[in-house]
């Protein structure tokens, strides 16, 4: 791996994790290039992609991109892998169907400048979809954050909004932080709580989109199940390390919700194993699972088309009153 000692200052290194994104990350590719902000190094990262990207993107791009290719290690392994080999002082990951801004580089690296003890620097960006039909599009919008440990444990029903796409690192955070979990769903998260826990400082750039997030059928945002899963993982994690109050009592509290949520929602689950994973939120915190919102998970277990219930987006507006009643808070 490249030191601090050996990159090069002012220079992004994009790092690309493709994976049968053929040709979507054409455009993911000719956007990192296209950046206002120079100099810049494109790395492709493929993880064994069957379609055309390994003919295809030494052809078209030639020695403009590094390109690496390596068993399928997911983002994680292929953001690692990238990193290994980057020279940049500022690195930029992004997926192989999303599109980074023109002006995306240029305006984060001018809040490093401006902010040189921030590590790392995030925006909005939008959400888009090219398939057929009615054009579909959403802006995401961040807000600045003073306390980010907090805000990635304790969500209140809202999303964190930071991605890899709209973030840029100086090199020194993913230094301290260390490599991208490749054993987890959701390394995202799991970064972001990592690098705040380590006393990485963020910066928020305002303005326009960072980039572009493309929406299409297939992509593992879309399994709710697996999401589900993957974050009670990264809650779990960071109980493993966290520490210090009151963020270890707020993360065993989010984490005993998100339990509760798997236990009276996945239907893959028998009814015993259910029953243990409501337990289990139960005895991860007391204080957010009461005694009679425990109850009452027992029920949505036991009786017949509870857990569909829970699930059915009709039943939102009743499970957002007894909540309120049970003094719970709903998953996002």
């Amino acid at each position: 791996m490249i030191g601090t000692d050996q990159m090069t200052p002012g220079l992004v290194s994009v790092v690309i994790c493709a994976y049968n994104n053929w040709p979507d990350v054409e455009m993911t590719t000719a956007s990192a290039l296209h950046q206002s902000y120079h100099p810049v190094e494109v790395i492709v990262v493929d993880n064994s992609s069957s379609d055309a990207t390994p003919q295809e993107i030494p052809r078209r791009f030639g020695k403009l991109v590094q390109y690496i290719r390596q068993p399928n290690r997911e983002c994680a392994g292929a953001y690692n892998a990238g990193f290994a080999v980057a020279r940049g002082e500022f690195i930029q990951f992004v997926d192989g169907d999303d599109v980074l801004a023109p002006n995306k580089i240029q305006k984060q690296v001018e809040v490093f400048r401006e902010n040189p003890e921030m590590d790392i620097v995030y925006g909005d960006f939008r959400y888009f979809q090219t398939l057929a039909g009615p054009a579909n599009w959403e802006d995401v919008a961040t807000q600045p954050e003073e306390d980010m440990l907090r805000r990635s444990i304790v969500l209140d029903g809202q999303w964190v909004g930071i991605t890899t796409l709209g973030a840029l690192f100086h090199r020194r955070a993913l230094e301290r932080v260390g490599p991208w979990d490749e054993t987890l769903y959701i390394e995202d998260d799991d970064y972001w709580m990592r690098a705040a826990y380590a006393g990485c400082r963020y910066g928020h750039c305002p303005g326009s989109p960072m980039g572009f997030k493309r929406i299409r059928p297939g992509q593992k945002g879309k399994n709710a199940s697996a999401m589900a899963q993957g974050a009670e993982r990264v809650w779990e994690k960071a109980l493993g390390y966290v520490t210090r109050e009151p963020y270890r009592t707020w993360l065993a509290q989010e984490l005993a919700r998100r339990r509760f949520h798997v236990a009276v929602t996945r239907h893959d689950l028998s009814r015993r194993e259910a029953l243990a994973k409501l337990a289990q939120a139960r005895a991860t915190s007391p204080e957010a699972i009461s005694a009679l919102c425990y109850a009452a998970g027992c029920a949505v277990i036991v009786l017949p088309g509870g857990s569909a219930l829970a699930r059915s987006p009709r039943w939102r507006p009743i499970r957002r009153v007894l909540s309120r009643f049970l003094h719970f808070r709903t998953q996002k």
